[in-house]
């Protein structure tokens, strides 16, 4: 080939971080619809089923972005949400919940987040805030 070296990028070479979302929910059945949404825009998906579980997922693979419940067992999305920016880097967080409750104290609290989306979310919707919060991560 002339001398010339020839080198392909692939998906290895790019940082994890900027191709990948964590969904966090308690909830099996609402964690795969969403999963399956991500997938099928061809977005790595990561998954944790509550918040103390996702924090060490966060932290080991830098996810650009986490779309965590509010409401879930052990360590809530809020206070997820709360201890993300000590790991040392700030993926694009999207809330979400179906509790009127929990949306009121995730609009309320101090967080930097993305968005906050009440449940049921429409997958459209949903799709058009992780690609926004991909762009942006990137």
């Amino acid at each position: 080939m002339n001398g010339m070296a020839l080198h392909v990028v692939s998906d290895l070479d790019k940082p994890k971080s900027t191709r990948s979302v964590i969904v966090v929910d308690d909830d099996p059945l609402q964690r795969m619809q969403l999963i399956d949404c991500l997938s099928d825009l061809g977005i790595e998906v990561l998954q944790e089923e509550e918040g103390s579980s996702a924090l060490a997922t966060i932290k080991r693979v830098h996810p650009a972005v986490v779309i965590m419940d509010v409401r879930m067992p052990v360590l809530d999305g809020i206070a997820a949400a709360q201890v993300i920016p000590t790991l040392g880097y700030h993926p694009k967080i999207i809330l979400m919940t179906g509790d009127p409750d929990s949306l009121y104290r995730a609009n309320t609290t101090k967080l930097d987040v993305f968005a906050v989306i009440e449940k049921p979310i429409p997958l459209r919707t949903l799709s058009r805030f992780v690609l926004k919060a991909l762009e942006l991560a990137s």
